[in-house]
Order: structure tokens, then sequence, then C-alpha cells
């Protein structure tokens, strides 16, 4: 989501505007928090980082998960413990799960390095980030996208940070082809209410489909990954 604390420097994001519209994601949102929630234990302590305007951490029952966001446009909407800053946190986490934020941050692979530092051993990371650097369109640009990535970039970035990485593969099949048909009509990289609840409603579940036929290996409109500190 929105983009978090970096260890450097800070960059624009203007894509709350996005975020908003993609509220009306019910499958996709589901899907991700699914994700995202499958294996958590009771009494995990649990790091929602880049929780925006608290899509995914609002899910969770008041007080169950920490937040990290720093749009103060953003704080209001967020009904979790919020903290601007990861590096004021004492404590260490089971899972730290960030949605669509590395992609936003120019030095990703310091801020996973300071991830990796916040996990307990054997705790868990949870990644999503859009994929493929050939679908880079007005779109990214307007919400203060650094970069697409594929799996071989995810996997590095883990890995390099000390992580060892469980899963990752491509979500979203269907996606990529809208994402370079979208880039090849030159679209102004705003998205409607009515776009995102036909995608969502139409043309995501059969893209998931393709997902689950494919494994995840051939291609897809982002990235997602899973690894642990060992």
């Amino acid at each position: 989501m929105s983009q978090a604390k970096q260890t450097a420097e800070k960059v624009d994001y203007n894509g709350a505007d996005n975020l908003a519209m993609m509220s009306h994601a019910i499958n996709y949102n589901g899907g991700l928090f699914k994700w995202v929630s499958s294996d958590i234990r009771p009494g995990e302590a649990i790091l929602d980082f880049g929780a925006g305007n608290g899509e995914y951490a609002n899910r969770f029952p008041a007080g169950a998960v920490d937040a990290a966001e720093i749009d103060p446009e953003l704080l209001p909407l967020i009904k979790q413990p919020v903290y601007t800053d990861i590096s004021t946190l004492a404590k260490t986490y089971d899972l730290i799960y960030t949605i669509n934020v590395l992609e936003h941050i120019e030095h990703h692979g310091e801020i996973v390095k300071e991830l990796y530092k916040k996990l307990k051993p054997g705790g868990r990371i949870k990644v999503f980030v859009p994929a493929r650097q050939e679908i880079f369109s007005n779109m990214d640009e307007h919400v203060g996208h650094y970069r697409r990535y594929d799996k071989k970039l995810v996997r590095q970035i883990l890995e390099d940070a000390g992580l060892r990485v469980t899963d990752c593969r491509y979500y979203d099949f269907a996606g990529y082809f809208i994402s370079l048909i979208y880039k090849w009509l030159g679209k102004d990289g705003r998205i409607t209410k009515e776009s995102v609840i036909f995608y969502d409603r139409v043309i995501f579940p059969v893209s998931r489909l393709f997902d689950k036929l494919t494994g995840g290996q051939v291609i897809g409109k982002n990235v997602i990954a899973e690894a642990v500190k060992s």
C-alpha cells in the first residue's frame, strides 16, 4: 500500500486515490487477506509494513497487529497501533507482511534487511509486489513506483537479507495482459470505481483459475513470495 518509513530517505507517494478505488476490489482484497492470515497462530506478533489506509490491518481484531505507515492523511484510517518509524520498535515479530510497498522504496534491499532484524528466529515475511518491468506504465508513475519485479529479483532481495525463500510465484495471470493493453493504450494512470469492480468481479476470478493451472510459474501482474528467518 502506501510507502512506509525508509532507512535513508523518503519519496513522494500520491497514490491515496488509487487506494480508495482499490477498496472496491472485494475479491482481490479478500484473497490477499486470506493469504496473509492463513498460517497465523494464536498469540503471534504481526506487523503490517506499509499499511496504507488499513485495508488489511483493519480486518484483524483491534490490537491484534501493529501497523507501519508514514502518510499523515492515511494514519487516521488505521484502526490498529500505528508506528511511523519501525526503528523505534523494540519488539520483534512472528510475521511481517507487506503488500504493494517495496516498489515505492528506492533502496528496497536495505528496508528488507531492516525488516529481517524485526523478525523473531523462525519468523516469516510475506511480500506482494507488482510484476514485470515491461508493463511499467503511467499508472506506476502516478502512484510513485520505482520499479516492477520478476521472481528472480524478489528472491534475490529476500535472500540477500538473510531469509530463506519458501514460496515465490506470479499472481493474477490475466492482469498481466490487461496491464499490457493499458500501457499500449497510453492511459493516464488513474483508475475508476467502475473499472475496478468489473475487473474484480468478472476477470479476476478467471485469472486466479489460470494462476492455479500454471502454478504461478508463467506470468502474472504481481509477484507473491514468502520467506523465513532461519
